[in-house]
């Protein structure tokens, strides 16, 4: 069995050795001076943040080709490395949790300089990603409640059409 996985991975030329944000996420929190329970809570919002753009770009790569006919693409992060995504992740998840107020190496300027001497990129950069995602965030949040609203009124109006009797004796024709 494995030698066939390894057949299909060789031939489908998978690189399965590939770094993901996943793993720039832990490399970054053990080079910050935190206590190891700040570090799980801003690692469950990192990777929370990361997992939500992997799936955007999960669905913007299968339906790259019918976008590219609409002329109309969304590749805002397919462009950065994993590196940039991990640590765009971390700034917003320190940022959402107002984890900055408490802790000066949290602070949005000392954080985002310390990343991006990590990752070897401009402040700038890392500050454009992370306000991607944040924004990315936002719509999916917003997009989330307007499902729930609609779910909710279907529900109210499913209700409403369900018959009072236990068996829908009013339906029998005898």
């Amino acid at each position: 069995l494995q030698q066939m996985e390894l057949l299909l991975v060789n031939k489908l030329k998978w690189n399965l050795a590939a770094m993901t944000p996943h793993d720039f996420i832990e490399h970054f929190l053990t080079k910050m001076p935190l206590a190891e329970d700040t570090k799980q809570i801003i690692r469950k919002h990192a990777q929370t943040f990361v997992a939500l753009l992997l799936l955007k770009q999960s669905f913007q790569s299968f339906f790259f080709f019918l976008s590219l006919f609409f002329l109309h693409t969304d590749i805002k992060f397919i462009s950065n490395p994993p590196s940039m995504i991990a640590a765009g992740s971390v700034v917003a998840a320190v940022q959402g949790l107002h984890l900055g107020n408490t802790n000066t190496f949290l602070s949005y300027q000392c954080l985002t300089h310390f990343l991006s001497q990590v990752i070897k990129c401009d402040p700038d950069c890392l500050r454009a990603c992370q306000e991607q995602i944040e924004s990315l965030l936002e719509s999916s949040l917003r997009q989330a409640q307007q499902h729930n609203v609609s779910s909710e009124t279907k529900t109210v109006e499913d209700e409403a059409d369900l018959s009072c009797t236990p068996t829908d004796v009013r339906d029998v024709n005898i």
